[in-house]
């Protein structure tokens, strides 16, 4: 070992020539390690002093180019100034060191345990401890941390940044992230919702600034198909990729699924699977031969939202004795209908009217109850019925000509309920509404083009029947009585055909089904 090192290079320091008005470095501190381990433990050292290294003094490497620098002049006390203190001060003071780290180790298995002293230029003690380590590098590390209050600055970017960063086992911050700690190991840990945890350490030496750098994997996600039959693949890109009651993980995206089971048609579905979440979806695959077959309830209950176009037949005896309109300065009201031109009290009443339209409506549907959101329904065609109109002023009837008749059914929050039954659905609706009638007659003294308007308050009740071919697409036939409210008005009856299809949800549109409220 080199533990007498300063007292040997001691007359080097002084005789030999050329040292004489050297610069002024600064502060230096020279160590003497004893011991075995003393090498690995003054490596270590070297290290944790990362840009201070330059003014310690470990090796007598270090010592001799010091000496060949010449950085001091010659000592007082060796020109007869005044007298000389011990060989280590006079060494110290050559040599242009202010402090002497003496550190004296010992193996104390499992551990190192090594003593220090700091010496002044003097040869005064300055302080002195002990500590122990688990081996030579985190001793040295240590030692530097613990003698000098030494730190370093750590930088940690992330790509995508904001991820949570543990540092020793705290979390100090998201990334992009630098702060300033002391020398040592210290291990690290990056944390993002979706990405694969980033592990991994590094070694701060004193002065330094440490920049960890690291890209993050992103997470597969999870897929799982609900409502399938038990032998049922899926496909995807024309690739198997499993059995459909497996849960299936894939790198986040969108993808065309094609689920294939024996004895039902295949069927595709576009799924958007996240990165490191669950991703379901129910499915109803339909049998290649069977037109009466289970349907998955929790499927068909998923697609909350029905809109429904549907063919509509009314029937209706009508009275429109509320029917008024205005043309050429007269106000007409309809006054009854006309069998050869006469009024009777039968005839004066209704007549039979048919006529054929278009409806429209969109539900909201529980497994059992529902709301019909909103129904709206045209009807129309001609008529050619004789009847007879009054005119004011005047007071006078006035042969006339039903040719044509509309009418406009409104039917708001019409209460359903419905029951399921494999892939057959019976259901009854109940409700009020708004009808809004119009006739177009044609006075037959004038040829005058006259529009007779009626609106009625109704009750409605109905039934139908759908038959689902999968969760989303139907087809159905109804029966519907729209009970005209007020006067002695009987009811239409109307006949319908309809294709509806199913939604899961519409933004900004969630009602409840009246089970759910």
């Amino acid at each position: 070992m080199w533990a007498l090192s300063l007292g040997g290079f001691l007359g080097q320091a002084i005789l030999a020539p050329g040292l004489v008005q050297a610069q002024e470095q600064g502060q230096r501190v020279a160590w003497q390690v004893e011991g075995e381990g003393a090498d690995a433990l003054i490596e270590a050292v070297a290290q944790a002093l990362s840009t201070e290294r330059s003014r310690h003094l470990l090796t007598p490497e270090d010592i001799e180019a010091q000496v060949r620098a010449g950085v001091r002049p010659w000592p007082s006390c060796a020109l007869g100034v005044e007298p000389c203190g011990s060989a280590t001060a006079l060494a110290m003071d050559a040599l242009g060191v202010e402090l002497l780290v003496r550190v004296e180790l010992a193996q104390v298995r499992p551990q190192l345990e090594l003593n220090y002293e700091i010496v002044d230029w003097r040869g005064a003690q300055v302080s002195a401890g002990s500590l122990r380590e688990r081996d030579a590098r985190a001793a040295g590390f240590e030692l530097v941390r613990e003698l000098f209050d030494a730190s370093g600055v750590i930088s940690v970017e992330s790509n995508p940044p904001g991820a949570q960063l543990w540092l020793a086992g705290e979390a100090v911050g998201r990334t992009p992230w630098s702060g300033k700690r002391a020398v040592g190991h210290y291990d690290f840990e990056l944390v993002l919702e979706g990405y694969a945890r980033a592990e991994g350490s590094v070694e701060l030496g004193s002065g330094a600034a440490v920049r960890v750098d690291r890209t993050l994997a992103e997470l597969p996600g999870r897929l799982r198909v609900l409502g399938a039959p038990q032998d049922a693949e899926i496909w995807i890109q024309d690739a198997p990729m499993g059995r459909a009651d497996e849960l299936l993980e894939l790198p986040a995206g969108r993808y065309a699924m094609e689920l294939r089971a024996p004895g039902f048609e295949s069927l595709t579905r576009v799924v958007d699977v996240e990165p490191a979440r669950l991703t379901e979806t129910t499915v109803t695959m339909v049998n290649e031969s069977s037109l009466l077959r289970d349907i998955d309830v929790a499927a068909l209950v998923a697609n909350r939202l029905q809109l429904v176009a549907a063919l509509e037949l009314g029937i209706h005896s009508s009275d429109p004795r509320q029917a008024r309109g205005k043309a050429q300065g007269l106000e007409y009201s309809f006054e009854g209908w006309t069998d050869q031109g006469q009024l009777s009290d039968e005839a004066r009443r209704r007549r039979t009217l048919v006529s054929g339209g278009l409806r429209l409506e969109a539900l909201w549907e529980g497994e059992r109850w529902g709301l019909g959101l909103l129904s709206l329904s045209y009807r129309g065609g001609g008529v050619e019925e004789a009847a007879a109109l009054l005119t004011r002023p005047g007071g006078g009837s006035a042969p006339a000509v039903i040719e044509g008749r509309q009418v406009l059914v409104l039917r708001p929050m019409q209460l359903r309920y419905r029951y399921i039954w494999q892939n057959l659905v019976p259901h009854l609706e109940t409700g009020l509404g708004v009808s809004w009638e119009h006739l177009r007659a044609r006075e037959t003294s004038t040829d005058e083009m006259i529009t007779l308007t009626q609106t009625h308050a109704i009750w409605s009740l109905g039934a139908g029947l759908r038959y689902h071919f999968d969760a989303r697409w139907s087809a159905g036939v109804s029966y519907r009585v729209e009970k005209l409210l007020g006067g002695d008005q009987r009811a239409a009856h109307v006949l319908g055909i309809s294709i509806g299809m199913g939604l899961p949800d519409v933004p900004g549109l969630r009602p409840q089904p009246p089970e759910q409220l």
